[in-house]
Order: structure tokens, then sequence, then C-alpha cells
């Protein structure tokens, strides 16, 4: 018998989210690098490959990031980067979405909300107090999945560093 996915709008046969393996860099390296073109930060076949290879690796450490993957049949079509942040809620440990990313192809149909829900085991499952993360609030699509996951949208502002301004800041 198939597993199926029931979350979402539509029935995914076969939809299988689970920890990366070595066998899934390609496949996973594809994903990345659709990514960081449809955020307008393109990277080199190499450099994707890297970062895969980097994601499939098993966490080794308390701190090392935490990674799931969507399957539909022999296709990667999501992933969900996690990293370890502490101090979190009374000095516990915590998870950080750092980056869900569904294949274009396949959103609005669950996977999303499959990878946040199967985060939120492996939180449970790891003793952490929680699973956090933001998206821009202009993405309302993003914000309907996670609002259909059970998230609570909190009130925050988020600041960063980067480029030019990491470097100004550095001096």
């Amino acid at each position: 018998m198939q597993p199926e996915s029931t979350v979402g709008h539509f029935l995914l046969p076969a939809l299988l989210v689970r920890t990366p393996q070595p066998s899934d860099v390609a496949g996973l390296a594809a994903l990345f690098a659709e990514m960081q073109t449809h955020y307008s930060r393109p990277v080199s076949e190499a450099c994707a490959r890297e970062a895969a290879a980097l994601a499939c690796r098993t966490p080794a450490t308390i701190f090392d990031p935490h990674v799931l993957i969507a399957m539909l049949d022999a296709a990667v079509v999501g992933s969900l980067v996690m990293n370890v942040t502490f101090p979190a809620f009374e000095l516990t440990r915590s998870l950080y979405i750092r980056d869900l990313y569904v294949a274009e192809a396949m959103r609005r149909r669950g996977v999303g909300q499959a990878l946040v829900r199967a985060g939120a085991r492996l939180a449970l499952e790891g003793g952490y107090s929680a699973l956090e993360w933001t998206t821009d609030s202009a993405n309302t699509a993003a914000r309907r999945m996670y609002e259909g996951a059970g998230a609570e949208r909190l009130d925050r502002t988020y600041y960063r560093l980067f480029d030019a301004k990491l470097r100004d800041a550095a001096d």
C-alpha cells in the first residue's frame, strides 16, 4: 500500500517526508538551485551540489542543522532546513526553520504543510521547546499555509546585517 498525504487541498499519493540520504544529493541540488533562482540569488551547479551534500549529512553535534525533504515518487519536491537555537524558552533549545521551499510545480498541494508538520514532529521527538520561523509580511500564500498548519502569528520586528551593511557594522 502506498503512503498518502491528505494535508492541504489535494491528495498526494506517495508523498513522503523524510531525512535526506546521500543518494538525494542530485535531486536536492536541483531544488536548491531552483530556490536560489526563485529568490533572485542564482548559484552555480557546484554551489548547489555542495549545499545539498551538506544538507544530506546526518547531524553529528547538538547544533548541526536538521533537514527534511518531501519526496513524490522519486523526485525531491520540497525541503525544510532547521537550525538549533539556544537559549530558547526557559533556557531550552528550539528549532528555527531557516528555509522551507516547495518546487514551483508542486505548490498549493499540501507539500509545505506536510513539511511543517514533520518539522513539528521532529521538534517534539527531539525534546525541542518550539519550532519557529519567519516569512515576508507580503507573502500571503505562505502565511495562509503556515496558519493552516496550526502556526501562531507573532508580532515581531526582525533585523539583519547583510552584504555591505554586514561589512560596515564589522568595522
